[in-house]
């Protein structure tokens, strides 16, 4: 069989099991096979398929026809500049927290401190390391498969961050209390009601704890927005990646807390994503 042949036939199949982007799927699932690139896998590819290759095909288009992760099956994700390990078990990474990432870095000041509970894979605590100069970056999650993770993709990225296992900012070092610039996160925001409407991917494979915040969604913002103006520096900054629907409730929670110039920003789709609120200087 023929890469082309192959790329067609593995197409048809997720499509027919309801792969919402079976050609993408198809694509990368051929490249991650033959070691090759995206733009060399096409339909008109004769590079014939060797019978380790199209093993290892069959075993991954039997995993995503369960539905389980494309990001899964090939072992990372691009995240901004990163290359993310991904692993069972950890909230993967989506591309609408790459806005809430940017968001970080632009009002980080040099040598600021930074501080990212619900890390999950490390993603955005990775990427503001890596595209900032903070003084410190401490990231949190009640997860210790997340917190090794998030180790991992740090040595991998080559940054330093010092991730910890506990509750939101309990572990954070009570030294920084009133001292950090950048309190960034994207915490659970779903009530349990709404996974139904989620697809298998998600309900599947994410772990529940990272999805659902309680019986309104709003159970660990609430707690985030309440600890903020003890953390913040004079001037900094609150951000939080939140469900839609849940934007605006939100804004008027940060304002109740204190804080000031609360804000909602689009993410790539144009839904309403990150609520951002800074501490008064």
């Amino acid at each position: 069989m023929t890469v082309g042949e192959a790329l067609a036939a593995t197409t048809a199949r997720l499509a027919a099991a309801g792969v919402p982007t079976p050609d993408v799927d198809a694509r990368w699932l051929l490249v991650s096979v033959t070691g090759g690139t995206a733009v060399r896998v096409s339909l008109g590819s004769r590079r014939r398929l060797d019978e380790q290759a199209a093993a290892r095909l069959s075993e991954h288009v039997a995993r995503r026809l369960r539905r389980e992760p494309l990001q899964l099956i090939l072992g990372s994700i691009g995240f901004r500049h990163l290359d993310l390990l991904v692993r069972p078990g950890v909230f993967i990474p989506r591309p609408e927290t790459e806005v809430l990432a940017g968001l970080a870095i632009a009002v980080l000041p040099a040598g600021g401190v930074v501080v990212e509970p619900c890390t999950g894979s490390g993603a955005v605590a990775g990427a503001v390391a890596l595209e900032a100069s903070p003084r410190v970056i401490v990231a949190t999650d009640t997860s210790a498969a997340a917190v090794q993770l998030a180790q991992d993709n740090a040595v991998r990225a080559g940054v330093a961050v010092d991730v910890r296992l506990g509750d939101l900012l309990d572990p954070v070092p009570a030294d920084l209390r009133g001292k950090v610039d950048v309190l960034v996160a994207n915490p659970p925001y779903l009530a349990a009601a709404e996974l139904d409407g989620l697809e298998p991917e998600v309900v599947g494979w994410d772990p529940h704890d990272a999805l659902v915040a309680g019986p309104t969604g709003h159970e660990v913002s609430d707690r985030l927005v309440k600890q903020a103006p003890q953390w913040l520096a004079d001037g900094g900054w609150l951000l939080l990646e939140v469900d839609p629907g849940r934007a605006a409730t939100t804004v008027a929670r940060m304002t109740a807390a204190g804080l000031t110039e609360a804000d909602v920003h689009n993410d790539l789709t144009g839904a309403a994503r990150i609520v951002t609120a800074r501490r008064s200087a």
